[in-house]
């Protein structure tokens, strides 16, 4: 990526139960283009509309706009004992970074990382934390040259109904 392809990304705001259907169908695509792409990593329909809008309500999900469209999305939790376990220490918890893919290139992904870096900090808390899938070499590689060290690898949780390792990492914000 050249300086020339960084686009700002557009700013966040809180996401509503009402933007749940918009986040489903975002993530929904971006599952069918992984999927076509080898990386078995997201299912479609795994997300449910009602899932997404209670954290909504939570004020996890946070949504960037382009044209009244949402382009951009990530949920920033307080907490993860489902993904984390026992060591589910204070921390902010990242998972939904998604970009449309017509908006793929121009950086969204690590502002949207140094968004929920932020947040998290201004929250009180000292490390950001997010998981990926242990076959998906590209986010692994991705998440390392922005701060992450993997801490270690897991089962995904059982309720998402399949076999697959994932990497937790972690980022120090001090």
């Amino acid at each position: 990526m050249s300086a020339r392809d960084v686009v700002p990304l557009p700013a966040l705001r809180p996401a509503t139960p009402d933007d749940a259907p918009a986040i489903v169908a975002l993530r929904d695509g971006l599952a069918r283009w992984l999927t076509d792409t080898g990386v078995n990593q997201w299912q479609e329909g795994e997300i449910t509309v009602e899932h997404v809008a209670a954290g909504a309500r939570l004020g996890e999900w946070h949504v960037a706009e382009v044209e009244d469209e949402i382009v951009a999305c990530v949920r920033l939790a307080w907490s993860d004992p489902d993904f984390w376990g026992d060591d589910d220490a204070p921390a902010g918890y990242v998972h939904g970074l998604m970009v449309r893919r017509d908006h793929a290139g121009h950086g969204w992904g690590r502002g949207l990382i140094e968004w929920a870096a932020q947040a998290t900090a201004a929250a009180g808390h000292d490390r950001l934390r997010l998981d990926t899938a242990a076959h998906n070499t590209t986010m692994v590689d991705y998440y390392r040259s922005r701060g992450f060290t993997v801490l270690r690898e897991a089962d995904l949780p059982p309720q998402f109904g399949r076999d697959m390792r994932i990497v937790l990492f972690e980022r120090r914000l001090d």
